[in-house]
């Protein structure tokens, strides 16, 4: 994922339009903001946009007048109609800005669909008024247009709505992490949010002979079984509970990304086993690894981060043609559970990330608490 860290705009005298918050006061200060290190500005001539910056814990602030991006070459500006909140870099950016050093880096908002508003030079796949779906943007998908290199756009169905399409970031994703998966093999999934609902979707499509999932929740675990799961097991999330899930499986997906689930997985396999490494849990990022298991089983890994360009544009691609020809697989309406306006983005995020289960040391927020049965949050400009 590249270096995408918010660059606070440099103050433009234009003698038209330059706002400093904290001189004049927040226009938007439903949210209280006092800062006044953001500043707002019209250019003479140029088009603007409202967009929302992440710029501290728990601390996002919007930008009513940001300069709309310019695409270069292989580059494509979207129009953003939604951007789904992901559950786990978004929300770890979110709480833990400053604390981890990896969340002051990345996308704050990556999970797009929109339309093509424009192409740089040498762009091919996609023309100006096309639906598309976008993962890993270089701006924020928390506004109204986003820039991305071509290689991150993909075809969006006609008969696939926006708020739902801005899930299909996680199609790729899967689609790479289950290049192990073959033809009859027995696979376990760890975790049942949006990215382990996804990953065993794609499991059953290439055709693996059992696909067990395992989660906290019965809720997720009925949406597990409609999708195509042979089994499902409710954990407490304890080592001993996972343990009695079974073993011998082909394949173990981590889609949470814990110590004690890495662990798991490793438990649950045969020798000479798969582990897939697709959860990352942002917070508990030092594992403690048995070796001696890990080399008398001759255990193999598999990350779900394409390491190469080649990798990402495979994984698009068939990510691409299974939206086309065989959407009903995806179920798609199953996984957005939540719609938000994009001016109730803050609001949206105190109450995903309040949620003790995802991160222990929280405070609570002010909001409500995170909302029920909860899987894939959709923001609407």
């Amino acid at each position: 994922m590249p270096n995408t860290a918010v660059k606070k705009p440099e103050p433009v005298e234009t003698g038209e339009f330059n706002i400093i918050w904290g001189d004049l006061g927040n226009p938007w200060d439903a949210y209280g903001s006092t800062a006044t290190d953001i500043r707002i500005h019209r250019h003479r001539g140029e088009r603007v946009m409202r967009r929302y910056e992440l710029v501290g814990r728990r601390d996002i602030r919007p930008v009513a007048d940001a300069p709309v991006p310019t695409p270069g070459p292989l580059e494509v500006l979207v129009r953003v109609r939604a951007c789904t909140v992901c559950n786990r870099s978004d929300l770890a950016y979110f709480h833990y800005y400053g604390l981890r050093a990896h969340a002051s880096q990345g996308c704050f908002g990556h999970e797009i669909a929109g339309e093509v508003e424009a192409i740089g030079e040498g762009v091919r796949r996609v023309v100006p008024g096309q639906r598309v779906f976008v993962r890993t943007p270089l701006t924020t998908g928390y506004a109204e247009f986003a820039l991305a290199r071509e290689i991150a756009v993909g075809a969006l169905p006609d008969s696939v709505p926006f708020e739902q399409g801005a899930i299909l970031q996680l199609l790729p994703l899967a689609v790479h992490a289950t290049r192990g998966v073959r033809l009859g093999d027995r696979v376990a999934i760890v975790g049942q949010g949006p990215v382990g609902q996804m990953a065993l979707r794609i499991a059953v499509l290439r055709g693996a002979a059992e696909v067990v999932a395992v989660d906290l929740d019965d809720w997720r675990l009925a949406r597990s079984t409609r999708a195509g799961a042979d089994a499902v097991h409710r954990v407490d999330g304890s080592a001993e509970q996972l343990a009695s899930v079974g073993n011998d499986f082909d394949v173990a997906v981590d889609a949470v990304g814990t110590p004690t689930t890495v662990n798991a997985c490793v438990a649950l396999v045969r020798q000479n086993g798969l582990v897939v490494l697709l959860g990352t849990h942002h917070v508990d990022t030092h594992v403690t690894l048995d070796l001696v298991t890990w080399e008398r089983k001759g255990l193999r890994v598999h990350s779900s981060a394409e390491p190469l360009d080649t990798a990402r544009a495979e994984a698009l691609a068939v990510a691409e043609r299974i939206a086309h020809r065989r959407p009903e697989v995806l179920r798609l309406p199953e996984l957005l559970t939540h719609t938000y306006p994009l001016d109730d983005l803050p609001k949206a995020m105190e109450q995903l990330s309040a949620s003790r289960a995802l991160y222990p040391d929280a405070e609570r927020a002010p909001y409500e608490g995170p909302p029920p049965e909860t899987l894939k949050v959709a923001i609407v400009p």
